[in-house]
């Protein structure tokens, strides 16, 4: 992976690519699954940090990396794992990405975090079960398209996060009749309909999402998952949860949690 292709991912992540630009990236990804495996990692990266943690420093060795794994061996050692070929995949001569480093800590803190947070404590219903993990942070839909479907990607996110999400509904279905491919837009209409209790649109989203060719399609599985929760299947919501697990799928360390969390209520 050179210098120049992460250079690209980065400005890929902040819209700053021409048109032509972004669709001979969209088509690299797909040819090239190293590319594709570097592209994933650094975008969930980007949509956790913040600005000033996106950014150059030192070269940081093995050494260092391993000291922050340590703190949190207890809770993470398949953490180590994932730290540790990166380390070894992602070394470059000069400078290197914070990313590493960062993605150490965040995840590790991330996983102590969750651990820490959500008490053992059957009395937790399943709706408040649902809201605890609900918490995502989604990418925002506004992005440097065209002026014709700008309004409506920010009248949809705005509807979306006032919660007034069967508003929200219209211009996501407008929005995906143009740009059927927007890996977002399933996300965003899947948990619209989670919330406005429309579990088989939602489903159907989902689905529509999970066998797609798309960049974000292993996010419907996490997705799903919230949908059976939500509809106290609890069954499917497991079935889910074990595919994310065994798969090392997006959110993989939150579907332990959740799974160990619905093994406790129902005790």
């Amino acid at each position: 992976m050179s210098l120049e292709e992460d250079i690209l991912i980065e400005r890929f992540l902040r819209n700053k690519l021409s048109e032509k630009e972004r669709n001979n990236f969209l088509d690299k990804i797909k040819t090239d699954p190293d590319v594709r495996e570097k592209f994933l990692l650094e975008k969930q990266l980007f949509e956790t940090l913040n600005e000033e943690e996106w950014s150059y420093a030192s070269k940081i060795d093995t050494t260092e990396v391993e000291e922050y794994t340590t703190l949190y061996r207890d809770n993470a050692d398949r953490l180590k794992q994932v730290i540790q070929k990166a380390t070894t995949n992602h070394k470059r001569k000069g400078k290197i990405r914070r990313l590493t480093f960062f993605s150490a800590i965040a995840a590790a803190a991330l996983f102590a975090i969750l651990i820490n947070f959500y008490p053992q404590n059957d009395s937790y219903t399943i709706d408040e079960i649902y809201a605890n993990y609900n918490t995502e942070k989604l990418p925002s839909l506004v992005t440097r398209n065209s002026k014709e479907v700008q309004k409506d990607l920010s009248l949809a996110e705005r509807n979306f996060k006032n919660k007034n999400y069967k508003e929200a509904l219209l211009h996501i279905d407008t929005l995906l009749e143009l740009d059927p491919e927007n890996s977002t837009l399933y996300i965003y209409k899947a948990i619209s309909h989670i919330e406005t209790g429309e579990f088989a649109k939602s489903e159907a989203s989902l689905d529509t999402l999970i066998h797609s060719d798309l960049i974000d399609a292993e996010k419907g599985y996490w997705y799903k998952s919230l949908l059976y929760l939500k509809a106290k299947d609890l069954e499917k919501c497991k079935q889910m949860l074990q595919i994310i697990i065994e798969n090392s799928y997006f959110n993989s360390l939150k579907a332990n949690k959740l799974l160990k969390d619905l093994a406790t209520y129902e005790e």
